[in-house]
């Protein structure tokens, strides 16, 4: 496992209510829902959130999901938790309360080698408070959220003279882990511009103490080839309801 890990199961263990003698162990574990200052707010409102992390389930549950889950999930590999099958009863069964499947994502965090990379544009920062000349340029929509709960932190521009030709940005999801979502402007497609701000993001963060974390659906795969250019690996997958 690498150097970053164990930030990751830290969390996972406030997230899902556990020990790290638990997590760590080869049995799915089974939580009625519990939610504190420190959780990551992914799935706060939902009735049923799972993580796959090391082949097992970690599963949050409404109590009355709770016996039903103690059932149907008790003893299936994660591995297999995204066949069609699968998604598919858990969605009728959230239907019952509702509820839907409303997100499934993989979550990587930074390999141990670092990534070199020389300095194709020039680079543009915005630390927290100089954002605000980004709100509503819809450009920029899913590197910057402007969410009080998880606030943008950082963020960089590559830069044309004036122009900008994309964005990367990371929001404080908890104390220790901020993810970070990108953007390229029409005028910076086709120019590697997505893994050039991820990674120049992602090693100002990791110099700041912070361990960065990506995350993409499985069907996005240039976002995928964004997050391994950039040196991510994936570690767990996250699904919720809402």
């Amino acid at each position: 496992m690498g150097k970053y890990t164990h930030v990751v199961e830290e969390q996972l263990c406030i997230d899902y209510d556990c020990t790290i003698e638990e997590l760590r162990s080869p049995e799915n574990i089974i939580r009625g829902r519990k939610h504190t200052r420190l959780s990551r707010p992914v799935g706060k409102e939902s009735a049923l959130k799972i993580c796959v992390y090391r082949e097992k389930l970690l599963i949050m549950a409404d109590e009355r999901l709770v016996g039903w889950c103690k059932q149907e999930l008790k003893d299936m590999r994660g591995t297999w938790l995204s066949e069609p099958e699968n998604l598919l009863r858990i969605h009728q069964k959230l239907q019952e309360f509702g509820q839907r499947l409303a997100d499934t994502h993989h979550h990587y965090i930074p390999c141990d080698n670092r990534v070199e990379q020389a300095e194709r544009y020039p680079l543009k920062w915005f630390e927290q408070d100089e954002m605000e000349v980004f709100r509503g340029d819809s450009r920029f929509w899913e590197a910057l959220l402007f969410d009080e709960e998880i606030p943008d932190m950082l963020a960089v521009c590559a830069m044309d003279g004036d122009t900008i030709l994309g964005m990367a940005s990371a929001t404080r999801n908890c104390p220790k882990l901020w993810e970070i979502g990108v953007n390229v402007t029409p005028e910076g497609r086709g120019k590697g511009i997505g893994t050039y701000v991820t990674t120049a993001l992602k090693e100002e963060l990791l110099k700041r103490g912070i361990v960065p974390t990506y995350a993409t659906v499985e069907s996005h795969i240039k976002s995928q080839r964004v997050a391994f250019q950039s040196g991510f690996i994936p570690v767990f997958y996250e699904l919720f309801s809402e």
